[in-house]
């Protein structure tokens, strides 16, 4: 249930994306945060981050996403970012079945480098639903996955907008309840997830933060 405190608030978020390169990691981040799509994107280098601004329960809500390079040659690089994160998704690509088996290395790399003093949120993504002919992952395999780590699961498509901004929300709700802060948006602590508006702002600013380095490759 909804408790109307009639104080207005500001809470910002952390959100960080791993998983292979090629899965979709931007194309998702994009159609959330920009609601667009395109068949072709340049390869993350590094880090790109971006800002998603929301309204909960009157409340300001500020969504700092970043967006990681699935590369090898990059993971040191990422490694910085886990203990600033809050939430994460962790996403594979449903026509490439190594990028699933990658799964538990990115949920091992969460469990050895994330902060000890906050449990971080997670939730795991499946993306490219959309492209049916080629899909290589059955649904087993993801289920020992989900059961593995008690994840919940979502299956995507950002060129078809199928559940990102359903993932992005639910995680974000996740987010919240972790660090407590039901109470302080104007909810009790059992609240059911469906019960937590999420509205977009209307002077929605996009703001795009330095990349560490610039991406320069086609993907």
């Amino acid at each position: 249930m909804k408790v109307n405190n009639g104080k207005s608030k500001n809470f910002s978020y952390k959100i960080l994306t791993l998983g292979d390169q090629f899965v979709g990691k931007t194309s998702l981040i994009e159609r959330y945060v920009n609601n667009s799509f395109r068949s072709n994107y340049l390869l993350t280098i590094g880090m790109d981050k971006r800002n998603k601004r929301l309204d909960i329960n009157g409340n300001d809500i500020d969504i700092f996403i970043t967006d990681t390079a699935g590369e090898e040659r990059f993971r040191a690089i990422t490694k910085m970012f886990y203990k600033q994160a809050d939430g994460i998704l962790v996403g594979f690509s449903l026509t490439e079945k190594k990028s699933l088996e990658s799964v538990n290395y990115w949920i091992e790399q969460i469990q050895a480098n994330c902060s000890k003093e906050y449990p971080v949120s997670l939730v795991l993504v499946g993306n490219k639903c959309d492209d049916k002919d080629h899909i290589q992952v059955d649904k087993k395999e993801i289920d020992e996955l989900k059961q593995k780590y008690g994840l919940e699961y979502f299956e995507t498509s950002a060129k078809e907008d199928i559940n990102v901004k359903e993932v992005f929300e639910y995680l974000t709700k996740l987010v919240i309840k972790s660090r407590g802060n039901l109470k302080d948006l104007g909810y009790k602590n059992d609240v059911n997830f469906e019960e937590i508006i999420i509205k977009e702002k209307e002077n929605q600013k996009i703001e795009e933060y330095k990349k560490i380095p610039k991406k320069k490759k086609f993907c």
